[in-house]
């Protein structure tokens, strides 16, 4: 072979190893969270119940310093088991990030909305008390993810000022309910019917000790169901919450508003017999008191008092041909103890009181329960 020929082939087998020794070493991430809770209904006969509510994994890898993976792996109470009811294997997020710039992050996957403080940050040592609150569940349904692409970042036109805007597949208002709102039309990543679409973003302004947030989700939800239209936004509603945190040493506040507008809840109704409302509105606060601090304010560890209380109403508003529901207008106080030796684990305790308007099936429970991150 002529000497030019040979070194033609030796560069050009040579270029992809210069082109590989040019990028960062590849790294992969493993983490999780986990918790477990003891629940007891007040009264003397009622026997209390354990379970391994949560076992998530969290997988992620830096294919370069542009390209990220991250995602959860999440199974929910122990095991699941054909012909039993409950447990659930899911993932929980799955998506790609491609980084720009300091400004712009595009993402696409499973990603989670950006809604309240919960959907976003759901591991166990991040919240106080065993369970994530009522109103998490009913109102903004946590852990809420869908299908997509969007854009992260941060703007230029005050510090601590970031984003996050997608655009999602939509719900399904066959799955809407009276006492749990728009929960159950979540499509989750299975199977996603993108006849409807969805945008939902976040504007969040940080400081140190401070955070306050603020978001929408508007979207269809007929799922070309022809009696509810065929446009793109048949069906709509829309989602409005806005977020505040305060940590100032041993004094820790949060809370969370938010306001749901179904625009076709009689037609839903009348379609699926749903029973959901016109409006769904509520919110909850909490202030919590780092005990140890009072008797040596160096200590690392933390044992947080708190109370916190929910007031929600999944039928705020109800559409003509529904009956209101007054026991749907929840109220629940919570308090307890969160005792974090370590920044990501936890010891909690609580007490509850549930209350509602009608003032029927009204409880009160006690819980315990262990939570880590890693």
């Amino acid at each position: 072979m002529p000497l030019c020929w040979r070194a033609a082939v030796l560069l050009i087998l040579a270029a992809p190893t210069v082109a590989r020794s040019q990028e960062p070493e590849a790294r992969t991430t493993i983490g999780g969270y986990g918790e477990v809770h003891y629940t007891n209904l007040a009264g003397p006969h009622t026997p209390g119940e354990v379970t391994l509510a949560r076992f998530v994994v969290y997988l992620g890898h830096q294919f370069s310093d542009r390209i990220a993976l991250r995602s959860e792996l999440e199974v929910e109470d122990a095991k699941v088991e054909g012909g039993e009811d409950g447990g659930e294997v899911s993932i929980e997020q799955a998506y790609l990030d491609y980084t720009l710039s300091d400004r712009v992050t595009l993402r696409a996957g499973l990603v989670l909305a950006p809604l309240g403080i919960i959907n976003e940050l759901h591991e166990p040592p991040s919240f106080n008390g065993v369970e994530r609150p009522g109103f998490d569940n009913d109102v903004l349904p946590t852990t809420w993810r869908e299908l997509g692409v969007g854009a992260a970042g941060t703007l230029p036109v005050a510090g601590g000022l970031t984003y996050r805007v997608y655009l999602l597949n939509g719900l399904k208002a066959e799955g809407f309910s009276a006492a749990e709102g728009i929960r159950g039309g979540r499509q989750e990543g299975k199977e996603a019917s993108f006849a409807n679409p969805s945008v939902t973003g976040r504007l969040e302004y940080g400081r140190p000790g401070l955070k306050l947030g603020g978001a929408f989700w508007y979207g269809g939800s007929a799922n070309q169901d022809s009696t509810l239209g065929d446009a793109a936004f048949a069906a709509p509603f829309l989602v409005l919450s806005a977020d505040a945190r305060v940590d100032r040493g041993p004094l820790t506040l949060r809370g969370v508003v938010a306001r749901i507008s179904i625009k076709d809840a009689e037609e839903i109704n009348a379609r699926f017999g749903a029973g959901v409302g016109r409006r769904i509105a509520g919110g909850y606060a909490e202030v919590a008191y780092d005990l140890l601090h009072l008797l040596a304010p160096r200590a690392a560890q933390r044992l947080n008092a708190f109370v916190r209380h929910e007031r929600y109403d999944t039928q705020t508003a109800i559409a003509d041909g529904t009956t209101r529901d007054p026991s749907l207008a929840r109220r629940t106080t919570t308090f307890g103890l969160s005792w974090k030796p370590l920044w990501n684990v936890v010891f909690k305790g609580d007490y509850q009181l549930r209350r509602n308007r009608a003032g029927v099936s009204e409880e009160e429970a006690l819980a315990l329960g262990i939570g880590y991150q890693f």
